[in-house]
């Protein structure tokens, strides 16, 4: 036997004759008794056999210990193969325009908005795309994207219609979200969304009134803030659930909380789900040096989890295990531009370069953006592979890899101790918890 690689301990605030234990593999969380972890390390450091067999049973059951001929990275290669090269499931990220009524300064797309709708000719390609895979997938994942999205809604009513149908005909399940900028959200389109079974809505606020309106004005330069809020306000008993990003940098640290608080003032949040995210200097959308790297953007994370993580928002920033990273490494995903382009990242849209075959023409899969994106392989690279959150983050971001200057680390390597010693705090103190409870569901098992 040996110890896993991707352990992780931190003292128990709350008791300290217990310690914090974590596997980012298995993401198990365990309570530990201070003094059996002093057996464990005993264990590890100078090779004293551990005779309790429960205790080493309890130990396997989370992979804080494991055989000694097992390599853990074959074991993470081989769940990423599968989740990369599974064909259950396909994922179209659908572009119905590249117009937007938004010219924020940051936006990497901002030099290919311009006003071109989706085509009755690309919209029945897009739907012979999906009846190609009808035979052989389980799922069909939708994410409605722009542009603005929600500026064609004609095509997303269309699309949607024959796409449903499809799926109910050969008996596949259908999940869609769309990201939008929620100017346009009124009442009867947020009820239309809901009808169109699309089940969470991104939508971004920079701050609150002025610190938003300057990052996020409409074309003509006027404001947005006040017609997105009152929005969510009017639509919150029809609209879908809201993941509601909080952009920030260097000069506005203060708007994750701003905002939180203002949807707290209105009712808002459980409908709408706040977080706080840095803003990227790709395309050069931004400048550089206001943007936070991801070891110091961590730093504003853990303030605005400490400030607002609620006993129903906390496990939000649980770490979760993750095969492949997105749809940019994973077989069965397409990003369908207004055009009829196709791509494997939607940062990439509008690229001349990137563009990976057309829906009218054919998927070339010998591109090289193709196969920069599906054939990295974070085990087999000389920093990912030796890092202990790799189950965790399995390399980062594949754009920002391939594109950007390699900051892709997860923030949980900076902070994983700030939010696991509050997180099992809350776990330890939520009623019903069960010793021995499963781990596979991210409850305590208390060794």
């Amino acid at each position: 036997m040996k110890a896993s690689k991707y352990n992780f301990f931190f003292p128990y605030e709350s008791d300290e004759n217990k310690i914090i234990a974590y596997n980012s593999y298995s993401n198990a969380l365990a309570l530990m008794e201070k003094c059996k972890y002093d057996v464990f390390q005993q264990f590890v450091n100078n090779g004293v056999p551990i005779v309790d067999n429960e205790f080493i049973a309890q130990l396997k059951q989370g992979c804080f210990l494991i055989d000694s001929d097992v390599n853990e990275l074959d074991w993470i290669r081989l769940r990423m193969l599968q989740s990369r090269f599974n064909t259950d499931s396909l994922g179209l990220t659908i572009i119905p325009t590249a117009d937007c009524n938004f010219r924020c300064p940051y936006c990497y797309e901002k030099d290919v908005i311009r006003p071109e709708y989706m085509t009755a000719e690309v919209e029945e390609a897009t739907i012979k795309l999906a009846e190609l895979y009808m035979r052989t997938i389980v799922n069909l994942n939708v994410t409605w994207y722009g542009g603005e999205a929600l500026m064609n809604i004609e095509a997303v009513d269309r699309l949607s219609k024959k796409l449903i149908a499809m799926c109910d005909e050969h008996n596949v399940n259908y999940k869609a979200y769309m990201v939008t900028n929620g100017y346009l959200l009124t009442k009867e389109i947020a009820q239309q969304l809901t009808e169109l079974k699309i089940d969470l809505l991104q939508i971004t606020l920079d701050g609150c009134d002025d610190a938003h309106n300057q990052r996020r004005p409409l074309a003509d330069g006027s404001g947005t803030f006040f017609v997105i809020i009152e929005n969510l306000i009017n639509c919150k008993d029809v609209m879908p659930p809201v993941s509601l990003r909080i952009n920030i940098d260097k000069y506005n640290t203060t708007s994750g909380a701003d905002v939180t608080r203002l949807l707290d003032e209105n009712g808002l949040l459980g409908k709408v789900s706040p977080y706080i995210s840095k803003v990227f200097h790709g395309n050069d959308s931004h400048n550089k040096a206001s943007c936070f790297d991801a070891c110091s953007f961590s730093s504003e994370e853990v303030k605005y989890f400490n400030e607002f993580a609620s006993d129903e928002t906390y496990m939000k920033y649980y770490p979760k295990p993750i095969r492949n990273y997105c749809g940019a490494d994973s077989l069965n995903s397409y990003v369908i531009a207004a055009d009829g382009k196709i791509y494997k990242c939607w940062h990439d849209v509008g690229s001349d370069i990137k563009h990976i075959g057309s829906l009218i023409e054919s998927i070339d899969t010998k591109e090289s953006a193709y196969l920069q994106y599906m054939l990295f392989d974070p085990t087999a690279d000389t920093r990912c592979s030796e890092c202990n959150l790799l189950p965790i983050c399995m390399g980062g971001c594949p754009y920002n890899r391939v594109d950007r200057d390699g900051d892709v680390c997860t923030t949980h390597k900076f902070v994983l101790d700030d939010f696991l010693t509050v997180i099992a705090k809350k776990l330890k103190l939520r009623k019903g918890l069960a010793e021995n409870a499963s781990i596979s569901n991210d409850i305590i098992l208390e060794i």
